[in-house]
């Protein structure tokens, strides 16, 4: 989960560091231009190589998104029935995020997942 510069999600036209910190370290930023045009600034949290999981924020958007905030997750699980992986990739919400903005974001995660599996094969 080193690499967090969402390189590989299809909704993402362009990555970009923010700061002199690398996007695969606590504190690193990198700015992302979406394709539909929307620029966010992941802000890197929690990072665990034992673990195997990156926990990011977005602390800047434009267009503004209508909640308070969302810490989003992206973790690795080794299944060792056929020494795979399986990924999660949760979000949570602050309280005045509708569930209008819950759902889409689901449904972009869900094709994220999908734009992962076809860039690690």
């Amino acid at each position: 989960v080193r690499n967090t510069d969402f390189s590989w999600w299809g909704l993402v036209k362009n990555v970009e560091l923010k700061d002199a910190k690398s996007a695969s370290e606590v504190g690193g930023e990198c700015r992302i231009t979406f394709k539909d045009g929307t620029i966010q600034v992941a802000h890197i949290i929690e990072l665990s190589d034992l673990e195997h999981f990156v926990t990011y924020e977005f602390i800047e958007s434009d267009p503004p998104v209508g909640y308070l905030s969302a810490i989003h997750t992206l973790r690795l699980h080794h299944v060792t029935l056929d020494n795979t992986t399986f990924v999660e990739w949760s979000t949570e919400f602050s309280s005045d995020a509708g569930q209008a903005i819950i759902q889409d974001s689901s449904f972009k995660r869900k094709d994220g997942l999908q734009d992962l599996v076809c860039a690690v094969h």
